[in-house]
């Protein structure tokens, strides 16, 4: 008995100095770098906030103000204190690109405001994952037009698992620009948890610049850059598909996004390949 105890107590150490070598290698670094954010003034009625969360927009126009995405935790509430003194008395429009707490954590903030998410979620789901708080007040099933100021906003909600299982674009068309929620990344490595498939995000990569004609894009993190962060998320899932197909390439393409942010398991190339594998699988 003392020695299936000491040797418990050892596996149990081993386990903890494990998952303490990945928390600092990996968590830590990634939630410190989570937390920090940056203004980018788009034009004069667009500022771009980006970290604290998932990426943010503030869209302000004479009848109306758009929020796209409200973030979570502090930086939720200094994205609502910026809002405010943009909105002052019009009205908010809040869109989420999706579920997770990271991008509509804020949203209990925005009391009496309009909140608009993916049909495909359902009260439920939205409750079990961010709570009664932060609940939509509309749902979109495909899409909607908004007209706000000189330019034409598209909320498109994508209708298939991809990211999630009702992930929303926000697309802006005198501005060319995309919010692309987490379907399109920059140097990130997508969480491959939940509905989350792979190979319907290599479709949507390949479909998203023949439904826009983007110039700008908002990745859900990450910084902005242009149509190059989709062929560079595409690149990397073409490479995750190869490392499933022939596992002879696989450390080789594993190493190429090591500069990524990624946590093993659920947000790495690991997790995409195993996707993957999963879909061949069937």
């Amino acid at each position: 008995m003392k020695k299936i105890v000491k040797w418990f107590g050892i596996m149990v150490l081993i386990i903890a100095i494990i998952g303490g070598i990945l928390f600092f290698k990996y968590l830590y670094p990634f939630m410190k770098k989570m937390k920090e954010t940056e203004v980018v003034q788009f034009d004069k009625d667009l500022t771009l906030i980006t970290g604290g969360g998932g990426n943010s927009g503030i869209l302000n126009s004479d009848s109306l103000v758009v929020v796209i995405d409200t973030k979570m935790d502090a930086a939720a509430e200094e994205l609502h204190t910026e809002v405010m003194k943009i909105a002052g008395s019009k009205p908010i429009l809040v869109i989420n690109t999706h579920i997770h707490p990271d991008h509509v954590k804020g949203n209990e903030l925005y009391k009496g405001a309009s909140i608009l998410a993916g049909a495909n979620f359902g009260k439920e789901l939205w409750r079990k994952e961010v709570g009664e708080k932060n609940l939509p007040t509309e749902w979109i099933k495909d899409r909607m037009d908004i007209r706000i100021g000189d330019d034409t906003l598209t909320i498109l909600n994508l209708n298939k698992n991809v990211h999630t299982q009702s992930d929303v674009f926000v697309y802006l068309h005198k501005r060319k620009l995309l919010f692309g929620g987490d379907v399109v990344l920059n140097k990130q490595a997508p969480v491959m948890i939940g509905v989350a498939n792979a190979p319907a995000y290599q479709e949507t990569l390949d479909w998203l610049p023949t439904a826009f004609d983007i110039q700008t894009i908002v990745p859900g993190h990450g910084r902005i850059g242009g149509i190059e962060l989709i062929d560079n998320f595409k690149t990397y899932f073409n490479d995750m598909k190869t490392a499933a197909s022939d596992p002879s390439k696989k450390t080789e393409l594993v190493a190429k996004y090591d500069d990524w942010n990624q946590i093993p398991f659920v947000m790495s190339p690991g997790a995409t390949i195993a996707s993957f594998e999963k879909a061949d699988d069937k």
